[in-house]
């Protein structure tokens, strides 16, 4: 006996999107170290200070372990600690002073720095080591100058001439943001950018009200923002909304695909004619397109597989915009951030290996409740760069919903980011259920892609 479930199930989707997101997360551990420019920004290398002590920042750095020197000896550093001589660690600025009877108008000191760099996924960290140059005045301790009168000397300020104590560079250019042309950095000046706090290389302005859509929060011009406008594209200031569907007048596509008389967005079974609507089993699907109504373990296992999907779905959008998984993949949705009734849900994939390039993904339900249904359980399985290997829950997963309660295991085999073979064994626990477990065997997929299910009645119960 085979099943067909017509929505897709969703797990099939959540492999192939953990597939994505294991390429990007390996693809993001090969940013090459940054060189010497890159790091000594504010101020550059062979600096000359005007008085007998200068700031140095570091940039392309923050949040990492940096060794450093200010005499021109070597670096100690070994595994993130430094040690010994003269050696300390990065804090948010390197101090230069004269020493105790120094004297001189150009008195050197070499700044040279040691820190770790994953720049392969394929090895591990790398020392890397930088240096440079800069010149103290110690015939002067006047200080220097600070044209702006901001308390940051002429030589150390990102805006010597405009005043702002705090040092704010949003872009990491070395330009402080009250004097940088370009403060999103995306190659057009300030004054002729039509965003210039968000990057938008295009330009785009599709309403031509001089503010670029990456900025502008009424894309249309009809006066309503985007985020209340149920049209947000269209202009349509009346927000007339004919059929109540939540999308204005102005975008709806009132199309009748099926011609039976009846707009699809309004027809229960836009697909096939049915113009007298009937739905014997008031589930919203016209019985001309409704699948057969599932009961017992069907339904048990279909509903599973249906809160997985949601699941997924509202973590995807929730973090992601409903975009591709992308690099730093660790999502977790509760009652507090999403439609999460209760408890929480969490999806994340992480390197595991480097050689060969493998990456752990986990699934994890932690009497999770949406709509009614609840979750708790994880699955996991670690796929090599090419998203291949298996998915498996530990122990059973427990779940209940639609008044049966019960359990579900999963061994899948995953190939290219798709599911190419495996299987569910689900346990209802109600009288409407077959007694023993069901394995939902993967045999293949239809015309549209979908995963099928061959049925087969265990002689075991679960857990």
């Amino acid at each position: 006996m085979t099943f067909l479930f017509p929505d897709g199930i969703g797990a099939n989707r959540l492999i192939r999107l953990s597939g994505l997101m294991l390429a990007a997360t390996l693809m993001a551990a090969c940013e090459k170290a940054p060189t010497n420019e890159e790091i000594f920004v504010n101020p550059p290398a062979n600096t000359q200070f005007e008085g007998d002590a200068g700031s140095v920042v570091l940039s392309k750095l923050s949040g990492r372990a940096v060794c450093f020197t200010t005499d021109g000896s070597d670096v100690s550093y070994a595994g993130g600690d430094c040690s010994g001589g003269t050696t300390a660690t990065y804090g948010g600025s390197i101090e230069l002073a004269c020493n105790s009877g120094e004297t001189g108008t150009e008195v050197p000191r070499q700044v040279s720095l040691a820190f770790e760099w994953q720049a392969s996924p394929l090895g591990g960290p790398t020392l890397e080591n930088r240096d440079a140059l800069f010149f103290l005045n110690c015939d002067n301790s006047g200080g220097g100058v600070d044209t702006d009168g901001d308390g940051v000397l002429d030589l150390n300020d990102n805006c010597p001439a405009d005043f702002n104590p705090d040092q704010l560079d949003s872009d990491d250019d070395g330009q402080g943001d009250v004097c940088d042309v370009d403060l999103d950095n995306d190659g057009i000046e300030d004054a002729v950018d039509n965003c210039p706090a968000v990057p938008n290389l295009d330009q785009a302005d599709g309403d031509a009200d001089d503010i670029g859509d990456a900025c502008d929060p009424d894309l249309d011009n009809d006066g309503i923002d985007n985020e209340l406008d149920n049209c947000p594209v269209a202009p349509n200031a009346d927000q007339a909304d004919g059929d109540g569907d939540g999308l204005g007048d102005a975008c709806d596509s009132l199309f009748d695909s099926d011609g039976d008389g009846i707009e699809d967005d309004l027809d229960n079974c836009p697909a096939l004619p049915n113009a007298d609507q009937a739905d014997s089993d008031g589930d919203g699907i016209g019985d001309v397109c409704d699948e057969p109504e599932l009961v017992g373990t069907d339904k048990f296992f279909n509903d599973y597989l249906d809160l997985l999907q949601r699941l997924m779905d509202i973590m995807q959008c929730q973090f992601n915009g409903c975009q591709q998984p992308d690099g730093t993949f660790n999502w977790t949705i509760t009652a507090d951030n999403s439609d999460l009734e209760a408890g929480s849900a969490n999806w994340k994939a992480t390197i595991n290996t480097f050689f060969p390039p493998t990456a752990l993904m986990t699934f994890t339900a932690n009497n999770a409740v949406l709509d009614g249904c609840l979750g708790n359980g994880s699955a996991s399985g670690v796929l090599n760069s090419s998203a291949t290997g298996p998915l498996n829950t530990g122990n059973a997963i427990e779940f209940q919903c639609g008044g049966l309660t019960g359990y579900i295991v999963m061994r899948l085999n995953l190939t290219s980011g798709s599911i190419t073979g495996g299987y569910y064994d689900a346990f209802c626990l109600e009288s409407e259920c077959d007694a023993t477990a069901v394995r939902y065997r993967i045999t293949g997929t239809d015309a549209d892609g979908e995963l099928v299910y061959s049925r087969e009645v265990l002689d075991t119960l679960l857990p």
